[in-house]
This record gives C-alpha cells, sequence and structure tokens, in this order.
C-alpha cells in the first residue's frame, strides 16, 4: 500500500524578477572602499597635527588661577593665601614635591634638593611664602601694592620654571623685590 498522495508532485521553478536597474555589488563595493580609504585618511591627516598646547598643564592651569584670584585683590588675606596656594600646588605637580602638605620650612628645606629650581628663584621662594605665612597665620593685611608684588613673584616663578616651549627663549631672571 503505497500512498502518494501525502506528497506534492513536483512544482516549477519560482519566477524571479530581475534585479531593479541601479548600481551592482561592484559599485556598493567601491562605495564602501573609498569611505572607508576617506576615514583613513582623515584619521591620519589629524593624527598628524601639531597638538595645541594642553590646557590641563600645570602651568597653564595655574596661571589660569592665578588670573582668576585678581576676584579677591579686595580682601588681602584671602589674595595672598590664594596666590600661595596656587602656587604651592603647582610646584607640587610641576616637581613632584609635597608642597601643601607641608610646612613653609618643611618645604623649603625638600626644595633646597630640587635641581629643576636656580637658586635665585628658591630664594625669592622662600621669601615669597615667608611673606604670605604673615597674612595666614599672623593676621598681616597686605597693602594692595604687596598684593600685587606677590601676584608678580608667582606669576613670574611659573613662567621661569614652566617646561620650555620648543623654539622659546629662555625666562628672563629679573626678581620683582619684595619686603
Amino acid at each position: 500500500m503505497n500512498d502518494t498522495n501525502d506528497i506534492d508532485g513536483i512544482q516549477p521553478p519560482l519566477d524571479l524578477a530581475p534585479p531593479p536597474d541601479g548600481p551592482g555589488l561592484v559599485a556598493y563595493l567601491i562605495i564602501v572602499l573609498l569611505l572607508l580609504a576617506g576615514a583613513a585618511l582623515l584619521f591620519w591627516a589629524l593624527r598628524k597635527q601639531p597638538k595645541p598646547a594642553a590646557a590641563h598643564e600645570p602651568d597653564s592651569v595655574a596661571q589660569r588661577k592665578l588670573r582668576e584670584v585678581w576676584a579677591l585683590l579686595g580682601t588681602p588675606a584671602l589674595f595672598a593665601e590664594a596666590v600661595a596656594d596656587t602656587l604651592r600646588i603647582y610646584l607640587e605637580e610641576r616637581f613632584n614635591a609635597h608642597a601643601p602638605e607641608r610646612t613653609t620650612e618643611e618645604f623649603l628645606t625638600e626644595l633646597q634638593s630640587m635641581p629643576q629650581m636656580t637658586g635665585p628663584q628658591k630664594d625669592l621662594l622662600g621669601k615669597f611664602l615667608s611673606f604670605c605665612d604673615l597674612s595666614k597665620f599672623a593676621q598681616h593685611d597686605p597693602s594692595e601694592d604687596e598684593c600685587r608684588r606677590l601676584h608678580a613673584i608667582a606669576v613670574q616663578l611659573v613662567n621661569e620654571t614652566a617646561p620650555p616651549s620648543p623654539g622659546a627663549a629662555p625666562p628672563r631672571l629679573v626678581p620683582p623685590q619684595l619686603n
């Protein structure tokens, strides 16, 4: 008993419509390859461009903070403390010194063994920090003129100890006077 009714017979092939006119597979491949080549060229061109000066370098950050501290000029004690803190943080980041956690004397002792700063810079920094300590611990309110000199010294020390830019001339060493 052979039941042949459960299997349908052979069907004719399906009539598929021809693909619509337009770009073929080769054209799509060429477009994709051109896009990839363009992306690779763009990546290469951007990678080869000189990078702008980083805004997060310690000297750039310190200079920005020193500009911002001018807002405190009307409160001399806060101004002097902010300038000193900015310089201490800069020196810590620039030279891997532990400035903010140490007393001025401890920091200056550590600084004497650091070859990155010149003798005049170390002396100027010592006078600067000692004067700032008067304001911070002895409630001495510096005059506006003294505040301006403190600020000028901090800017000078950051400029002189910042890593040199390619092709830049060495900084001048003319310390402002601080009494």
